[in-house]
């Protein structure tokens, strides 16, 4: 059995995708209500997503589509990952009324998770709402 050091199976990592333009988000103040937090979060950017993993890293399909829709749309963006901090999680459900991640806001607003943000970009809403078109 040939043993190549510390890596028997000689498995690669995966290469670093491209940067795109979601920033993550990696500190929050702990001390405050977990609900304040949530807020806070969302009102830091106009498009602010809450996801499993970082948008360089997505921890789930569903997160890594979205990144990819938000990306698509060429402008920033923040996230947090929700992975970090099981109190944001859980109160990032229970004011969006949403009980799975991704969660995207725009503008302060719950827009929907993975499945509503790809069908608005695949019918030119999500695109006519950044532009300021759909507002």
């Amino acid at each position: 059995m040939d043993r190549r050091g510390d890596n028997p199976f000689n498995i690669k990592a995966a290469p670093e995708p491209a940067g795109g333009l979601g920033q993550p988000v990696v500190e929050t103040d702990a001390s405050t209500d977990p609900k304040t937090r949530v807020k806070t979060l969302v009102a830091s950017s106009p498009m602010f997503v809450f996801i499993k993993g970082t948008p360089q890293r997505p921890m789930c399909g569903f997160s890594a589509n979205t990144v990819a829709v938000m990306d698509s749309l060429d402008v920033p963006y923040r996230t947090f990952d929700v992975l970090s901090d099981e109190a944001i999680r859980s109160a990032a459900k229970e004011i969006a009324g949403w009980p799975t991640f991704p969660q995207v806001y725009f503008r302060g607003e719950f827009i929907g998770g993975n499945d509503i943000v790809t069908e608005m970009h695949a019918n030119g809403e999500l695109q006519a709402m950044v532009a300021g078109d759909g507002s």
